[in-house]
């Protein structure tokens, strides 16, 4: 959340000249309703059902970059199904780079909702304490405070290259 997937994503995308999916937005049309929407209504469980529906249709696409929101990896099945169909990768930051990116970002994100400055550090550390395990599971592990989104995303591009990932 806030690593600037979506943006890099979308750069690797057009370099490879493949196609761009955010796991989120297929989940919103899915659906009909927005994240926020879907978390408000249904819970974080049902949405991480259709998350996980979301990332098996996808999974079988060739040529396609995927955005998946931060907390798709966190299960044994997605992660094997990600790391079986394609090249992962872990756009680290540290915690208070993830703060400060989210306190200036417009998205709406539920796990956030109504998280002020210090309540914001606090669970973001947490989520971090909770998820950093399956992320570092990541095929290619970059820490992308210290490079240049343009840097970063020709670097991911020519690894997916190199490792023959024309899936």
């Amino acid at each position: 959340m806030g690593s600037g997937k979506s943006s890099a994503g979308k750069g690797i995308a057009a370099l490879l000249r493949w196609r761009f999916t955010d796991l989120d937005k297929l989940v919103e049309e899915k659906e009909g309703m927005t994240v926020a929407g879907i978390f408000a209504t249904k819970g974080e469980e049902y949405f991480r059902k259709a998350e996980a529906e979301a990332l098996q249709d996808v999974s079988g696409r060739t040529r396609t970059v995927v955005a998946c929101g931060g907390g798709t990896p966190c299960s044994d099945k997605n992660i094997s199904l990600m790391k079986a169909t394609g090249v992962t990768i872990y756009l680290r930051l540290t915690v208070d780079a993830l703060v400060s990116r989210l306190s200036r970002s417009r998205t709406d994100r539920p796990l956030l909702k109504d998280a002020g400055p210090d309540e914001l550090h606090s669970i973001v550390q947490k989520l971090m304490g909770k998820r950093s395990s399956w992320y570092e599971q990541a095929d290619l592990i970059l820490d992308s405070e210290t490079m240049g989104e343009e840097e970063m995303t020709a670097m991911i591009a020519g690894t997916v290259r190199s490792k023959g990932a024309y899936l």
